[in-house]
């Protein structure tokens, strides 16, 4: 991941990971290599290039482990937002839904795409709607830092580099002095000392 970008500007892997975070805090947990992946298409379209590497591995921060509570996150935010806040149920009783849900819905890929679908027509328009300030936060905030850390990054490589360059150098020069220190003066013959 370190070479990744090297030869970019400094905003072509913060745009990765701005654009990775904004789709990491959707809903769509599953789908969002492949929403990046469309987004990056699209982006070259219009000559705003980023790493494709970066910004899907930056999707990774939400993942099945994290699923459940970053789903409950986006509809307590979405109910809220649409004012509804006083319909939401905890957490664990949202837990205990989704996973039974998911549960019933996981015999086969096109029935748990269905349940998926099923999901989003009961929580989705609040996890839809809740999703969007956190995708927005994230991916500016994680925009920010990571142009920040690329700078300072590439800053620090290039003074480490110059002071191993000036090092080495000094190690040449110490060499070749301490050398003809060794060798000590020649005797080239009267003639030739005294020009």
């Amino acid at each position: 991941m370190k070479r990744v970008g090297s030869q970019h500007p400094p905003e072509y892997t913060a745009r990765a990971v701005g654009v990775g975070l904004a789709w990491a805090f959707t809903p769509l947990v599953g789908a969002q290599m492949v929403t990046v992946f469309l987004t990056w298409l699209i982006a070259r379209r219009f000559k705003w290039d980023f790493s494709l590497i970066v910004s899907a591995a930056w999707t990774w921060i939400t993942n099945v482990a994290t699923l459940v509570p970053s789903y409950y996150l986006f509809y307590v935010t979405g109910e809220f937002l649409l004012g509804r806040d006083g319909h939401t149920t905890g957490y664990h009783s949202f837990a205990r839904q989704y996973e039974t849900e998911a549960a019933a819905t996981a015999t086969s890929w096109w029935d748990s795409v269905l349940g998926f679908a099923d999901m989003m027509t009961s929580w989705g328009q609040s996890m839809l709607v809740g999703c969007i300030p956190y995708a927005i936060f994230f991916g500016f905030v994680g925009y920010k830092l990571s142009l920040i850390f690329v700078v300072r990054h590439r800053t620090a490589k290039k003074e480490r580099q110059a002071q191993r360059r000036k090092r080495r150098l000094e190690a040449v020069k110490d060499t070749v002095a301490s050398t003809l220190e060794a060798r000590g003066k020649r005797d080239y013959g009267p003639v030739h000392n005294e020009q």
